[in-house]
C-alpha cells in the first residue's frame, strides 16, 4: 500500500498514519479473506460499502479488474468492426433472452458514447493506417450501435405494456442510460444506409469485409423496420421485409468475424463491469457470451416469431387463435416464443380497443358461436325473445362479459407457462358464471329436441370451461408441479374432465351441421379426447404405488392443491359446479380399481394408440387449425409414441400384476419426453439393474 504524504493526510498536522499498523496486524491473512466479529449483523455488512469491501461492493474494482482504458476512436480493422457488431447482437439477444441492459448491451462501451461518435467529431492526427480507415468508426459502426439502440427502445416500448412480466420474462432497468428514445426510426436507418453507401462509395474496405459489413447493416436496418411496421397496414410488405431479414442472415452467416488478436483495442469495446458507471442497484453479474451459431439461431427464432405472428394476424377465427397458442405450449419440440414476440402477439390479437385492428365485442360473440355450433350470435338473441317466457335484457352485459372473458383467455396463450396456468385458473370462476347465466336464461325457453341447434347454447360455455380445467391440470405435469402421490389424482380428474366434455360433444355433434366446419372440429376433439382419456385412466391406475394411502394428508394436499375449484364465488351460483374435483369419489374408485382384475392398462394404451394413428393417417385433424395442422399432426405424433413406449411388457397385464410393478421406471422429464404429459418407461434402467444382479450372481473367476 503507498504512504501517504503529510498533505495529503486529512485532520491537520496531528494527523497519524496507522496505515503500517493495519498492514502488519493483517500480515498472516490470506488475500480476499475478512474477519468478522461477534454478532456481525445486516447493518455491518451494509456499512461496508462506505469501506470498500469488494464482495459487498459491486462498484468497487480490485486490481484483478482493472481493464485498459477505452478509447472510442481507436482505429479498427473492418474484421474487428465485424466482432464488435456480432458480440453486440449476441448481447442483445441475452436482453431479449431475461437479462438486464447493464449486463449485456451496455457492456458494449459504444452504446454509452453514441452521442459524441459523430463523423465531425472525429480527432485530427497523423495519417491513418489504410487498413484502418478512422471513417469506420463514426460512420460504419456509429450506425450500428444506433441501430441496436433503437431496436431495443421499440422492444422496451412493447413489453412495458405489461402484457409479459417485468422481472419475469424481461427486464426494464436502463440504468439511466440512453436507448436513443428521442432519435426518429427514420434518421437511424438513413445512417445504415449511409454507412452502407460510404463502404461501397469509398472502397476503403477490401473484400470479403465490406460484404460482411454490409449484411450486418442490413440485416439490423431489416430488423428495425420489422420493428417499426404496421403488420396489419400492409401484411405482404411485413412478409417481405422478414424474407429480406432471412436473407441478410444468410449472408451473415456465410461472412463470420474471427476473433481479434489479443492485443486488438476491440477487447476493451466490452466491460461486462459497466454496471458500476450505471445508475443500477443490479448486483454485478458477467453473462456468458454464447457461440455466434446459438446468436444467429436466436435471430432465426426471432424471424420465426414474426413469421407466425404475421400468419395470425391474417387469421379471422378465434379457434384458430387458441389451437396456435396451445400448440405453441404442447409440443416440448417448439420453444417458447421470446416475450417480446409474445407481447406483440397479445398486442395483434386485442389493442386494448379493437381485436384484430377492426373487430369490436359484438364479433367475438358471434364467432363464439359460429365456431362453435355454426350459428350466429344475432340468431340466439332472437331465438330467445321469440321463445322465453321472461323478458330478457342482459344481452349488453352478457356481450361485454364474454368479451373480456375472450380477450383475457386468448393472451393468456401468450404468457410464459406459469402466468399462463395461473390466469387460466382465476378465469374458471367468471367461465362457471358465464355458463349459469346462459343456464338461467334457456331455463325460460320452452324444452328442446337433442337436435335442436338452440338447445345447446349453454353447452358452448361448458366445452370452454372444461377445457380449461384440463389444461390446467396437465400443465402440472409440464410445469412439475405434483409430488409424487398427486400424479395419481390428477390423471384420474384429467379423465373425469374429459368424460364430461365428451359428454357434452356428443350432444353438440347430434345438432351441429355434419358438413360444416364447426362439426370437424368437434368431431376432431371428441376423438382426440377418446384418446387422451384412454392413456389417463391407465397411468392413474400405473401411479397409484406411488401414493402412501395416509388419506387423511392426502386430502389436505388435495385442498391445497385445488383450491382453484373450492373459491366462495362459486356459492354464489345456483347451478351445481360440472366436474368439480371430488376427493372421496377418487378414494372409492382406487379401491375398486385395485379390485378390478379385468382391467388391463396395455390394453387401454393399445386403443389410444390406434385412436391416434387412424387419426394420423385419415389426416382429419384440420378443423380449425388451419395453417397450424402440421403442428396439430406432431402433437398425436407424440401422444402416439407415449402410448407405443408404455405397452411394454414392464406395464403389468392385469390389476393382478400390480404387486410386481417397479413404478420407480416411471419417469416424468419434460426436457426428455416428446410428451411432456406422460412419462416415459426407463427401461435401460431395468437392464442395467438386471446386468448388476446378474454380475453379483456370477462367481469371482479369479
Amino acid at each position: 500500500m503507498q504512504r501517504l504524504s503529510i498533505t495529503d493526510l486529512p485532520g491537520g498536522d496531528d494527523y497519524r498514519d496507522v496505515t503500517k499498523v493495519f498492514i502488519e496486524a493483517a500480515a498472516e491473512m490470506e488475500p480476499g479473506e475478512v474477519i468478522l466479529r461477534e454478532g456481525f449483523t445486516l447493518q455491518d455488512a451494509m456499512s461496508a460499502f462506505e469501506i470498500g469491501e469488494p464482495r459487498l461492493d459491486s462498484g468497487m474494482a480490485t486490481e484483478v479488474d482493472q481493464r485498459p482504458p477505452f478509447d472510442p476512436w481507436a482505429p479498427l480493422l473492418p474484421q474487428e468492426v465485424c466482432w464488435i457488431i456480432d458480440r453486440s447482437i449476441s448481447y442483445e439477444m441475452l436482453w431479449h433472452a431475461g437479462n438486464t441492459l447493464a449486463h449485456t448491451v451496455f457492456t458494449c462501451q459504444y452504446s454509452l458514447v453514441v452521442p459524441d461518435m459523430h463523423p465531425d467529431m472525429l480527432p485530427y492526427g497523423p495519417k491513418s493506417d489504410a487498413q484502418r480507415p478512422p471513417q469506420l468508426i463514426p460512420i460504419v459502426l456509429r450506425a450500428s450501435i444506433c441501430g441496436l439502440l433503437k431496436c431495443c427502445d421499440l422492444t422496451w416500448r412493447e413489453l412495458s405494456k405489461g402484457y409479459v412480466y417485468d422481472t419475469e420474462d424481461w427486464q426494464s432497468d436502463k440504468g439511466d442510460a440512453s436507448l436513443l428514445e428521442d432519435m426518429q426510426v427514420r434518421n437511424v436507418i438513413t445512417g445504415l444506409d449511409g454507412a452502407s453507401s460510404w463502404i461501397l462509395r469509398s472502397k476503403q474496405v477490401p473484400d470479403p469485409w465490406a460484404t460482411a459489413l454490409i449484411a450486418r447493416l442490413n440485416l439490423r436496418k431489416a430488423l428495425l423496420q420489422i420493428m417499426d411496421a404496421n403488420v396489419f397496414k400492409s401484411p405482404s410488405d411485413f412478409h417481405h421485409l422478414i424474407n429480406i431479414a432471412r436473407n441478410h442472415l444468410k449472408t451473415v452467416r456465410t461472412y463470420s468475424s474471427p476473433d481479434p488478436v489479443p492485443e486488438s483495442p476491440a477487447y476493451t469495446a466490452f466491460d461486462p463491469y459497466i454496471a458500476r458507471k450505471l445508475n443500477s442497484t443490479v448486483p454485478i453479474r458477467v453473462v456468458p457470451v454464447p457461440p455466434m451459431d446459438k446468436t444467429w439461431d436466436a435471430i432465426d427464432a426471432l424471424l420465426d416469431g414474426w413469421d407466425e405472428l404475421q400468419l395470425l394476424s391474417l387469421t379471422a377465427n378465434v379457434s384458430t387463435w387458441e389451437i396456435a397458442g396451445n400448440l405453441r405450449t404442447w409440443l416440448p419440440s417448439l420453444p417458447l416464443r421470446l416475450p417480446y414476440i409474445r407481447s406483440s402477439t397479445q398486442s395483434v390479437f386485442y389493442d386494448g380497443l379493437l381485436v384484430l385492428n377492426k373487430h369490436s365485442p359484438q364479433w367475438v360473440m358471434d364467432r363464439f358461436f359460429f365456431e362453435t355450433l355454426g350459428v350466429s350470435y344475432q340468431s340466439v338473441v332472437s331465438f330467445v325473445e321469440q321463445h322465453s317466457s321472461i323478458q330478457w335484457q342482459p344481452w349488453g352485459d352478457l356481450q361485454r362479459g364474454h368479451f373480456k372473458l375472450m380477450t383475457e383467455y386468448i393472451r393468456a396463450l401468450w404468457l410464459n407457462p406459469c402466468r399462463r396456468r395461473r390466469l387460466l385458473m382465476k378465469i374458471l370462476v367468471d367461465l362457471h358464471t358465464y355458463y349459469a347465466r346462459l343456464e338461467a336464461i334457456w331455463a325460460s325457453v320452452p324444452e328442446l329436441p337433442g337436435t335442436s341447434i338452440m338447445k345447446h347454447i349453454p353447452a358452448c360455455a361448458l366445452v370452454w370451461r372444461l377445457s380449461v380445467i384440463r389444461e390446467v391440470i396437465l400443465s402440472g405435469f409440464q410445469l412439475e408441479l405434483y409430488t409424487a402421490e398427486e400424479k395419481s389424482f390428477a390423471y384420474w380428474y384429467a379423465s373425469q374432465v374429459m368424460e364430461a366434455h365428451l359428454t357434452c360433444l356428443d350432444g353438440l355433434l347430434l345438432a351441429v351441421e355434419p358438413d360444416c366446419l364447426a362439426a370437424r372440429e368437434l368431431q376432431f376433439q371428441h376423438t382426440f379426447l377418446t384418446a387422451l382419456q384412454a392413456m389417463t385412466l391407465p397411468m392413474f391406475a400405473l401411479s397409484m404405488p406411488l401414493m402412501s394411502f395416509a388419506w387423511r394428508q392426502m386430502h389436505t394436499n388435495f385442498l391445497r392443491r385445488y383450491k382453484w375449484a373450492f373459491g366462495r364465488a362459486y356459492d354464489l351460483s345456483s347451478v351445481p359446479v360440472v366436474a368439480a374435483p371430488d376427493f372421496e369419489e377418487f378414494m372409492d374408485v382406487s379401491g375398486q380399481v385395485l379390485q378390478d382384475k379385468s382391467f388391463s392398462p396395455p390394453s387401454s394404451f393399445q386403443l389410444a394408440h390406434t385412436i391416434l394413428a387412424q387419426l394420423i393417417e385419415s389426416r382429419a385433424v384440420g378443423g380449425y387449425a388451419g395453417l397450424w395442422t402440421e403442428e396439430r399432426i406432431q402433437l398425436l405424433k407424440n401422444l402416439a409414441e407415449a402410448c407405443a413406449q408404455l405397452q411394454s411388457a414392464l406395464v403389468p397385464q392385469s390389476m393382478a400384476e400390480m404387486r410386481d410393478f417397479d413404478v420407480g421406471l416411471l419417469k416424468w422429464d419434460v426436457q426428455a419426453n416428446s410428451s411432456a404429459w406422460f412419462p416415459v418407461l426407463e427401461v435401460e434402467g431395468v437392464e442395467g439393474r438386471r446386468n448388476k444382479h446378474r454380475r453379483r450372481a456370477e462367481p469371482d473367476a479369479s
